[in-house]
Protein backbone atom coordinates (compact mmCIF):
# COMPACT_ATOMS: atom_id res chain seq x y z
CA UNK A 1 0.00 0.00 0.00
CA UNK A 2 1.04 3.47 0.24
CA UNK A 3 3.85 4.18 2.78
CA UNK A 4 4.26 7.05 5.90
CA UNK A 5 6.20 9.41 4.30
CA UNK A 6 8.74 11.16 7.36
CA UNK A 7 9.75 14.89 7.06
CA UNK A 8 11.39 16.69 9.73
CA UNK A 9 9.66 16.62 13.32
CA UNK A 10 5.72 15.75 11.95
CA UNK A 11 4.76 12.57 9.82
CA UNK A 12 2.43 13.19 7.05
CA UNK A 13 -0.08 10.06 6.11
CA UNK A 14 -1.50 9.28 2.96
CA UNK A 15 -5.14 8.67 1.98
CA UNK A 16 -4.78 4.88 3.02
CA UNK A 17 -4.03 5.30 6.14
CA UNK A 18 -7.25 6.97 6.65
CA UNK A 19 -10.67 4.59 6.76
CA UNK A 20 -13.01 7.33 6.35
CA UNK A 21 -14.60 7.22 2.92
CA UNK A 22 -16.21 11.13 2.06
CA UNK A 23 -17.84 10.79 -1.07
CA UNK A 24 -18.58 8.28 -3.73
CA UNK A 25 -15.76 7.23 -5.51
CA UNK A 26 -17.48 5.37 -7.76
CA UNK A 27 -18.36 8.73 -9.58
CA UNK A 28 -16.33 11.35 -8.52
CA UNK A 29 -18.67 13.94 -10.12
CA UNK A 30 -19.72 16.18 -6.99
CA UNK A 31 -18.04 18.88 -5.69
CA UNK A 32 -16.48 17.83 -2.94
CA UNK A 33 -16.38 19.28 0.73
CA UNK A 34 -13.94 19.36 3.42
CA UNK A 35 -14.38 16.44 6.25
CA UNK A 36 -12.89 15.56 9.37
CA UNK A 37 -10.87 13.13 7.37
CA UNK A 38 -9.02 14.17 3.99
CA UNK A 39 -8.48 12.42 0.02
CA UNK A 40 -4.81 14.44 0.41
CA UNK A 41 -1.93 14.99 2.93
CA UNK A 42 -1.67 15.25 6.96
CA UNK A 43 0.73 18.37 8.11
CA UNK A 44 2.35 18.83 11.13
CA UNK A 45 3.86 21.80 13.00
CA UNK A 46 7.22 21.80 10.63
CA UNK A 47 4.18 23.29 8.08
CA UNK A 48 3.22 26.60 8.34
CA UNK A 49 -0.30 28.19 6.78
CA UNK A 50 1.68 29.90 3.70
CA UNK A 51 3.68 26.23 2.88
CA UNK A 52 1.15 24.10 2.69
CA UNK A 53 -1.36 27.07 0.63
CA UNK A 54 1.52 27.08 -1.42
CA UNK A 55 1.91 23.78 -1.94
CA UNK A 56 -1.65 23.63 -2.66
CA UNK A 57 -2.10 26.17 -4.83
CA UNK A 58 1.26 24.77 -6.90
CA UNK A 59 -1.25 21.75 -7.22
CA UNK A 60 -4.64 23.30 -8.19
CA UNK A 61 -2.57 25.07 -11.17
CA UNK A 62 -1.83 21.75 -12.54
CA UNK A 63 -5.42 20.07 -12.79
CA UNK A 64 -8.82 20.50 -12.90
CA UNK A 65 -12.28 19.47 -11.30
CA UNK A 66 -14.56 18.14 -14.18
CA UNK A 67 -18.28 17.68 -12.52
CA UNK A 68 -19.89 17.07 -16.20
CA UNK A 69 -22.99 14.90 -14.95
CA UNK A 70 -21.63 11.45 -13.83
CA UNK A 71 -17.91 11.97 -14.01
CA UNK A 72 -17.83 7.83 -14.33
CA UNK A 73 -14.92 5.96 -15.78
CA UNK A 74 -11.49 7.87 -17.21
CA UNK A 75 -13.04 11.60 -15.16
CA UNK A 76 -13.82 10.02 -12.25
CA UNK A 77 -10.12 8.21 -11.60
CA UNK A 78 -8.65 12.08 -13.13
CA UNK A 79 -11.02 13.13 -10.24
CA UNK A 80 -9.57 11.08 -7.61
CA UNK A 81 -6.26 11.75 -8.15
CA UNK A 82 -6.74 15.36 -8.48
CA UNK A 83 -8.32 15.48 -5.48
CA UNK A 84 -5.76 13.73 -3.52
CA UNK A 85 -3.26 16.67 -4.26
CA UNK A 86 -5.37 19.51 -3.68
CA UNK A 87 -6.53 18.16 -0.26
CA UNK A 88 -4.67 18.90 2.74
CA UNK A 89 -4.86 18.43 6.53
CA UNK A 90 -3.13 21.03 8.75
CA UNK A 91 -2.60 19.74 12.71
CA UNK A 92 -1.62 22.91 14.07
CA UNK A 93 -4.41 24.74 12.90
CA UNK A 94 -6.97 22.41 13.04
CA UNK A 95 -8.30 22.19 9.25
CA UNK A 96 -8.68 20.39 6.73
CA UNK A 97 -9.23 21.48 3.44
CA UNK A 98 -9.84 21.48 -0.37
CA UNK A 99 -8.22 23.99 -2.98
CA UNK A 100 -9.24 23.66 -6.47
CA UNK A 101 -9.73 25.11 -10.14
CA UNK A 102 -13.70 24.43 -11.11
CA UNK A 103 -14.08 23.87 -15.21
CA UNK A 104 -17.75 24.49 -15.14
CA UNK A 105 -17.54 27.73 -12.77
CA UNK A 106 -14.36 28.36 -14.04
CA UNK A 107 -13.41 29.59 -10.59
CA UNK A 108 -11.08 28.94 -8.21
CA UNK A 109 -12.73 27.04 -4.94
CA UNK A 110 -11.64 26.27 -1.55
CA UNK A 111 -13.34 24.21 1.17
CA UNK A 112 -12.51 24.71 4.87
CA UNK A 113 -13.47 22.66 7.93
CA UNK A 114 -12.52 23.21 11.44
CA UNK A 115 -11.94 19.20 12.43
CA UNK A 116 -10.56 17.34 15.45
CA UNK A 117 -9.07 13.59 15.10
CA UNK A 118 -12.74 12.71 14.89
CA UNK A 119 -15.38 14.75 14.61
CA UNK A 120 -15.92 18.70 13.42
CA UNK A 121 -14.93 21.54 15.71
CA UNK A 122 -16.33 25.40 15.97
CA UNK A 123 -15.50 27.51 13.15
CA UNK A 124 -13.15 29.82 13.97
CA UNK A 125 -13.17 32.87 11.85
CA UNK A 126 -9.72 34.00 12.47
CA UNK A 127 -7.91 31.46 11.37
CA UNK A 128 -10.35 30.77 8.30
CA UNK A 129 -9.16 34.60 7.53
CA UNK A 130 -5.63 33.31 7.74
CA UNK A 131 -6.25 30.57 5.11
CA UNK A 132 -8.23 32.67 2.81
CA UNK A 133 -5.49 35.26 2.78
CA UNK A 134 -2.73 32.45 2.34
CA UNK A 135 -5.05 30.65 -0.83
CA UNK A 136 -5.82 33.76 -2.53
CA UNK A 137 -3.27 36.54 -1.87
CA UNK A 138 -4.14 39.94 -3.16
CA UNK A 139 -7.34 38.63 -4.56
CA UNK A 140 -8.73 37.91 -1.16
CA UNK A 141 -11.24 40.76 -1.09
CA UNK A 142 -12.67 39.06 -4.42
CA UNK A 143 -13.78 35.86 -2.76
CA UNK A 144 -17.34 35.05 -2.17
CA UNK A 145 -19.02 32.75 0.35
CA UNK A 146 -21.27 30.84 -1.54
CA UNK A 147 -24.55 31.34 0.44
CA UNK A 148 -26.01 27.87 -0.86
CA UNK A 149 -23.31 25.98 -0.03
CA UNK A 150 -21.66 28.29 2.76
CA UNK A 151 -22.09 25.79 5.34
CA UNK A 152 -22.32 22.41 2.87
CA UNK A 153 -24.88 20.00 2.18
CA UNK A 154 -24.90 19.01 6.10
CA UNK A 155 -25.97 22.95 7.08
CA UNK A 156 -22.55 22.13 9.40
CA UNK A 157 -21.76 25.28 10.66
CA UNK A 158 -17.96 24.11 10.95
CA UNK A 159 -17.52 23.67 6.81
CA UNK A 160 -17.60 26.67 4.45
CA UNK A 161 -17.32 27.16 0.64
CA UNK A 162 -15.83 29.79 -1.21
CA UNK A 163 -15.18 30.60 -4.75
CA UNK A 164 -13.24 33.45 -6.72
CA UNK A 165 -13.60 33.83 -10.02
CA UNK A 166 -10.98 33.73 -12.65
CA UNK A 167 -10.44 36.66 -14.90
CA UNK A 168 -10.67 36.86 -18.10
CA UNK A 169 -7.48 38.22 -19.56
Amino acid sequence: MHELIVESKAQHSTPADEEHVQWDHQTMSKTPIAAPHTEGRIFGTDWSIANVATLLRSNAARGVWRSAGTAGGYTAKINQNYVRTVSARHLPTKVTLIFMQLEDENCWYVSLCFAGAEDYLPWNGDTAEQWLCELFGQDRPRVLGDSATMCGESGNQSVRQFTLAKSCA
